[in-house]
């Protein structure tokens, strides 16, 4: 299970990409309460869920734009020094809202704004990394180190939130955000010591036809497509969960705890331990079935959740919507690599990316302004019941996805058991 350690370069990798999810979630929760008090500061409390739905689109518009072209990128350029320029911007970003907020001058449009530069150095970000890792741990251990980043992000999740509520009362919104902009030491200390990862090959066609290319590449895998389809329905309709918590939580307490930091640590356990379920996948080879039951029990437990009025509950229920949206992006991204030829990595990630980078925060505007005309957990209700119908649709029209079973041989499911992703990274 952790036999991916065995090697210096993912090691150095792993233990920085560890601490900078840890300020990744601390960040998160940090932006909740900010954006939440600038809504009351600006005498429309009301309005918080639809100034969370703005950073969304915020985020959206980058994705997009870029991610696909990123993919092709990914697949022509040095990766690590690609990785080095995204790392440098996002620490950039990060560490000018801390100052703003130091100042007391953060603004809705100056969160946003930092926003939409995040989501833009991300876009090129996520395939590069995700690409990158297969050329830095042989073959035979890349189902180690799927487990072993779906840990670090997932574990990062409880961490991040605990923490973060823990230091809110002391060192306040700005210290929390200082903090996630050190956290990028880590990860750019890691990439410094790695050797160069350039192309396996020298392109022949432009940047955009590329693009084109892999685009007809997945299209002419039914099964690949139905993946997205459903993958993207569940990133739009339920995704936006733990983004949209701070407008169903604020900067309540609950037994002395923030019931914010609570409920993203709850979700945070359950994507945990999904990810535990993801790194034994070669056990498994009806990843098919698990795909569309995960969709399923992801939009049911928000429904639940949405429906709950007692924080017990609502920390039962947010475990398994976490618990069932890591389950189905792991199962999803395993299928999806298991058939992609590796010269086609780059491309292919791209598209898996375009989902949760673009249309995720689509989803999370549209909740949010939901949110704000029926209430939050309408919206989330509502999500919810969307993406249980989706998983339900998947598993009883589409046979081919749901019977798809995994390649019997180990190196043929690919690197990456995608996780859920930091609102705002």
């Amino acid at each position: 299970m952790l036999d991916a350690l065995r090697f210096r370069d993912f090691r150095y990798f792993w233990a920085g990409l560890t601490v900078s999810s840890i300020g990744a979630w601390m960040q998160v929760f940090a932006l909740g309460i900010l954006v939440v008090q600038i809504a009351e500061r600006d005498g429309v409390p009301e309005l918080a869920p639809l100034y969370l739905g703005l950073m969304g689109l915020a985020r959206a518009v980058p994705g997009l734009l870029f991610t696909l072209v990123a993919g092709a990128v990914a697949d022509r350029v040095d990766r690590r020094g690609l990785l080095l320029a995204t790392q440098s911007i996002m620490a950039l970003n990060a560490g000018v809202l801390a100052v703003l907020a130091f100042l007391g001058a953060a603004a809705l449009w100056s969160v946003l704004l930092a926003a939409t530069i995040q989501s833009a150095a991300f876009a090129f970000d996520n395939p590069s990394r995700q690409s990158m890792v297969p050329r830095i741990v042989p073959m035979p251990f890349l189902p180690s180190a799927i487990g072993l980043q779906s840990a670090a992000f997932n574990g990062a999740s409880i961490v991040g939130p605990v923490v973060a509520g823990a230091l809110y009362v002391p060192i306040g919104i700005p210290g929390l955000l200082a903090a996630n902009a050190l956290s990028f030491a880590a990860i750019l200390g890691a990439l410094a010591v790695l050797p160069a990862i350039p192309t396996s090959g020298t392109p022949t066609r432009s940047l955009l036809a590329s693009v084109g290319e892999g685009a007809r590449y997945v299209r002419a895998n039914a099964v690949l497509v139905w993946i997205l389809v459903l993958s993207g329905t569940l990133f739009v309709a339920a995704g936006p969960t733990s983004a949209l918590l701070p407008a169903v939580a604020g900067d309540t307490f609950w037994n002395g705890m923030s019931l914010l930091s609570l409920l993203l640590t709850a979700m945070g356990a359950g994507a945990f331990a999904a990810a535990l379920v993801v790194m034994n996948v070669r056990r498994v080879r009806s990843l098919g079935s698990v795909f569309t039951l995960a969709a399923m029990l992801n939009g049911g437990a928000l429904v639940l959740f949405a429906l709950s009025n007692a924080p017990e509950l609502g920390l039962l229920f947010a475990l398994l919507t976490g618990f069932g949206g890591t389950l189905l992006a792991g199962m999803g991204n395993n299928m999806l690599q298991a058939t992609t030829d590796d010269a086609y990595r780059g491309r292919v990630m791209s598209v898996w990316a375009f989902l949760f980078i673009g249309l995720m925060p689509v989803g999370q505007l549209a909740l949010g302004a939901l949110g704000s005309l029926l209430g939050i957990r309408a919206a989330l209700a509502l999500g919810g019941a969307v993406a249980f119908a989706a998983g339900l649709y998947a598993r009883v029209r589409v046979p081919a996805l749901s019977a798809w079973r995994a390649p019997s041989h180990v190196g043929a499911i690919a690197q990456t058991a995608a996780v859920r992703r930091p609102t705002f990274r």
